[in-house]
Formats: structure tokens, C-alpha cells, sequence
């Protein structure tokens, strides 16, 4: 990466993003789910990696980021009009910049590369812009992260790996638990405990759905799981800032016909994704190939599209979608995830796959055969 910067003529990478951060660093922290203090990662082109924290904090990042220079911030201060910073009279920011601005300064004269400069949407936080002096020297150095993030190295293979096998673990546990008469968020706990019991560092967003008859996103509720009813589970157990991500379809009876008629387009899609042979084609051609099998287009169903990148974050890119014009290279990670509404009912399979010279290799169990009983 540092070469890379050079040749952007920069004197350092700054990070911000949460999972970019981790990538940088391997540091993961609940200090994500609150806004008020910020992290930042920057990495000098001569390698000095410094690492911005609240004082609260330090010591932790001190402790799991070796050799990385851990700089903090404390004090609370005014916040005037025209910062960008809506949540609050006095923050932690203004200070925490002020920080930033000398980290900045060490790193030596040239451009500053901005992970996710000016990023409309998802939302970043842009600290480089409360810094005065910046002006024409920041760079967006987004396309520069992903072109490293989309290839995953063996550790992070591994990590990923070990991610699916939690989160295997935990649809065993929870298979033997499920009973109708459960509401969807008592499922949900007892899917967010066996994640955790069976290894996960974090739990991520999960779906549990009593009735595939509606949309299969959204918080769990208090709706009861009827036994005449299909339930849908997609979990995301997260080890060392690594996610798993796929989903189980589950009854509490025989399935019916035009049930199983549903699911086997979904898991015959599957089949057809990844018995292609990725070398040479996009991400485009992936998802054509799963529409063709489904005989519809991805905006036919609420998905939107037939899988998706999957590694520090759920979703990251490629898009399986016709339009995505990424070609599909050795070390990228994917959901393979196709999708159908058959009968007025949704049906999704979805496995975890690295690409490389063979093909398609399983990072995640494969998709069951079918619908899975109670």
C-alpha cells in the first residue's frame, strides 16, 4: 500500500471508515456504535502507522495494534456554526482534529490520500475538511482501498472461514431450540446467544422472518411464528472484524410442493453461479447467469440483485448484477445469493465463495437441498 501512495504522490493514508480501519490495523472496537468519539488510522508512505483514539481508549489500542503510534485526545470543546458537527454544543471532534492535524503534519509535505473523501453515502465521517491548510492537497483514496480489500489474503481467508463454522454452529444450536409459537425476536435472541456461544466476536445485523410472504429485511418483531408458516433466518457471526453471511430457510411441517418448487429455483440458480467458471468475467456476467437460470431480472425480487462482495463488511462490492462491469479476479470474496418470489413467496440460497484459478472454492457449509425441518 505505502508503494502505492507514493506513486499518488502522498505522504499518508487517512482513514476513518470503521472497516477500513480494521484492514489497516486489525483493531475492532464497540466504540463504532457511538459517534461521539473518533477513530482514525494514518498510514505514512514510510510505514509509521499512528492511530488516533480518545484517551479512554488509548490503552486498549496501545495494547492490540503493536508497533502502531497511538495519539489521544480529551477535551470536550465549543462547536461552532459551519463544522458539521449537529450532535451537541461541545464535542470531542474539534479537539480530536486538532490531533489529527499534527499526525498529518508528521507524515511529511504531499498529497493526503482520504479514504472516502466527500463520500455522499455510506456516511463517513469527512474530518480532513475541519483541518485548515488542506486545501488541494487531499485526494480520494477510496479506489486505492478496495483495489487491496476485494483480494483477500489467507489470514483473512481464514478468519472468514472460521465465521461460517460459527455461524454453522449456531443454526445447529438454534435448529434444535425453534418452535412455532416463538416470536421473531425471542429467535433472534436465541440466534444472537448461540453466535456468540459458538465463537462469534460480534453479532451482526440478522434477519428472522416468520412468514416469507413479505419483505425479508427489517427488525425483528414481536409476530408469532405460525406452523403453517416458512421461517427465514440470514445471519452475519463477525470474528475478528471478518463477517459470515447466509441464510436458512426452516418449517415446522412437510413442506409443501410449491414450496419446494420455490426453493429449488433459488438453489438450482445457485448451482448454475457457481459451477461457471469466474476467470474472464464480470460480476455482470455472474449475475446474468443466475437471472437467466431464475428467468428474471434482479429487480424482480427485493433483493435487487443475486449476491454481493462479503469481508470486513455485509454487503461490500462487487454487485452480482448485470450492470457491474468488475472483473472477477483470483481473492475476491463473494455471497452467491439468488433469489426468487415463487407463488407470492420469497426463497433465497446463499453460500460464501473466494475465487481463485479452480473456480469457486466454499468458504461457507453448502446450501442445504432443501427446506429445512423442525
Amino acid at each position: 500500500m505505502t508503494a502505492r501512495l507514493e506513486a499518488l504522490g502522498a505522504s499518508c493514508l487517512v482513514a476513518i471508515r470503521d472497516e477500513s480501519i480494521t484492514y489497516l490495523t486489525g483493531y475492532t472496537t464497540m466504540t463504532w456504535k457511538m459517534y461521539s468519539r473518533p477513530v482514525v488510522a494514518v498510514l505514512a508512505t514510510d510505514g509509521r502507522l499512528m492511530v488516533l483514539t480518545a484517551e479512554t481508549e488509548a490503552d486498549s489500542a496501545r495494547l492490540r495494534i503493536p508497533g502502531a503510534e497511538v495519539r489521544a485526545y480529551v477535551e470536550l470543546e465549543p462547536v461552532t456554526e459551519g463544522m458539521g458537527l449537529p450532535d451537541g454544543r461541545i464535542q470531542f471532534a474539534p479537539h480530536a482534529v486538532r490531533v489529527l492535524a499534527e499526525m498529518i503534519e508528521e507524515a511529511g509535505p504531499g498529497q493526503i490520500a482520504v479514504d472516502s473523501l466527500d463520500a455522499a453515502w455510506p456516511p463517513i465521517g469527512q474530518l480532513t475538511r475541519l483541518i485548515p491548510g488542506l486545501d488541494g492537497r487531499t485526494t480520494d483514496a477510496s479506489e486505492l482501498v478496495w483495489s487491496l480489500r476485494l483480494r483477500k489474503s489467507a489470514w483473512e481467508l481464514d478468519r472468514m472461514r472460521e465465521a461460517a463454522a460459527v455461524l454453522d454452529r449456531a443454526y445447529a444450536r438454534l435448529r434444535e431450540q425453534l418452535r412455532p409459537g416463538m416470536t421473531e425476536r425471542d429467535i433472534a435472541r436465541r440466534f444472537s446467544i448461540a453466535q456468540l456461544e459458538e465463537g462469534a466476536h460480534e453479532v451482526g445485523p440478522h434477519a428472522v422472518v416468520a412468514g416469507v410472504d413479505r419483505g425479508l429485511f427489517g427488525f425483528p418483531t414481536d409476530r408469532v411464528w405460525d406452523a403453517d408458516d416458512l421461517l427465514y433466518l440470514d445471519g452475519a457471526a463477525i470474528v475478528d472484524g471478518y463477517w459470515s453471511d447466509y441464510c436458512r430457510t426452516f418449517a415446522a411441517r412437510s413442506p409443501r410442493s410449491v414450496e419446494r418448487d420455490g426453493y429449488a429455483r433459488a438453489r438450482a440458480a445457485l448451482e448454475e453461479g457457481v459451477g461457471s467458471r469466474p476467470v474472464g468475467r464480470t460480476a455482470g456476467d455472474l449475475g446474468l447467469t443466475m437471472a437467466a437460470a431464475l428467468d428474471i431480472a434482479p429487480g424482480d425480487v427485493g433483493f435487487g440483485r443475486f449476491g454481493h462482495g462479503i469481508g470486513l463488511h455485509v454487503p461490500e462490492p462487487p454487485s452480482l448484477h448485470g450492470d457491474d462491469p468488475t472483473p472477477l479476479e483470483d481473492g475476491f470474496t463473494l455471497c452467491v445469493e439468488p433469489a426468487v418470489e415463487h407463488a407470492g413467496l420469497n426463497f433465497v440460497v446463499e453460500e460464501e465463495h473466494v475465487l481463485g484459478a479452480a473456480g469457486f472454492e466454499r468458504l461457507s457449509p453448502p446450501a442445504p437441498t432443501d427446506i429445512l425441518v423442525v
